[in-house]
């Protein structure tokens, strides 16, 4: 990011990390699709998928496991990258440049955070890891909340 001012080394970092938080919804989505593929769980005119008999209770679980961690993205996700980009907004509009420095150094860090705790939680609920899934879930829960909170803060300070 090198000699950028820190709201403009933010707002890259919020739009490439919404890239790569994006590109982990497409990921997990297309694992749900291997997923119904062994688990004969796709359209019944996908004649490719496995059939009724070949269809194993493991499959099944391991289908059931994708589309609950495809739906929690859905349920989080994209509800925080319009929180980031809110706060990225305000924080862009704000007139005292330290200030604005601090509110961009942690929409770096909390957005980061983000991305970090949604990888964790796809990664110990595909391992049914039931423990440190509900701690990352909450460490990404209570972020959404700070990336929120970071904006509202910003947000006074933009003059008229």
């Amino acid at each position: 990011m090198g000699d950028a001012a820190m709201h403009i080394q933010a707002l890259r970092a919020t739009a490439t990390l919404s890239i790569l938080l994006w590109a982990k919804v497409a990921a997990t989505n297309l694992g749900l699709g291997g997923a119904k593929l062994n688990a004969g769980g796709r359209a019944p005119e996908d004649t490719y998928q496995k059939s009724a008999d070949e269809v194993t209770e493991e499959s099944k679980v391991a289908q059931d496991r994708a589309q609950r961690i495809v739906n929690n993205d859905l349920e989080n996700i994209p509800y925080t990258m319009v929180m980031a980009w809110g706060s990225m907004f305000c924080i862009y509009s704000m007139d005292n440049e330290s200030v604005r420095d601090q509110h961009a150094m942690a929409q770096i860090i909390l957005y980061s955070l983000f991305l970090v705790a949604r990888i964790g939680h796809s990664v110990a609920y595909a391992k049914g890891l039931a423990y440190p899934r509900t701690a990352v879930w909450m460490l990404g829960f209570v972020i959404t909340f700070a990336i929120g909170i970071n904006g509202a803060v910003a947000s006074f300070g933009v003059s008229s």
